[in-house]
């Protein structure tokens, strides 16, 4: 007795396919977010380092006009420089397929900075 086993291939392959999809998306996904939490910590970085070059002829406006050269659609964007120390912080939310509950969510991403002058020394350091 033989068996028909062309519908077989099929089958599997329709099965596999959405898998294979759901793959795809999560790798575009993740690999989106990291590029943007990369983008914004050297924002955060480059500004931080552009104060301290800049420490007695730059205020707090002066820093965050030159974050916003330099990046977009940020939430939040904190300067505070006082006794030759500067510390940043921005946030930015980005679209995520698989955000909080799997539906084009955002996901919030932050970096933040210090950076200090000490004995004419720059020293810049990512806060957690």
């Amino acid at each position: 007795m033989l068996l028909n086993n062309k519908g077989q291939s099929l089958v599997m392959f329709v099965l596999i396919i959405p898998i294979i999809l759901l793959i795809l998306v999560l790798i575009y996904d993740v690999a989106g977010a990291l590029y943007e939490k990369n983008r914004l910590s050297n924002t955060s970085y480059l500004a931080c380092e552009y104060a301290l070059d800049n420490i007695d002829s730059i205020d707090e406006n002066g820093v965050i006009s030159y974050i916003l050269k330099n990046s977009d659609n940020l939430n939040n964007i904190s300067v505070i420089i006082k006794d030759n120390t500067i510390d940043i912080e921005l946030d930015k939310n980005i679209k995520s397929v698989f955000g909080k509950n799997i539906s084009l969510d955002l996901i919030e991403i932050r970096s933040k900075y210090r950076g200090t002058i000490i004995n004419n020394e720059k020293n810049i350091e990512r806060i957690k």
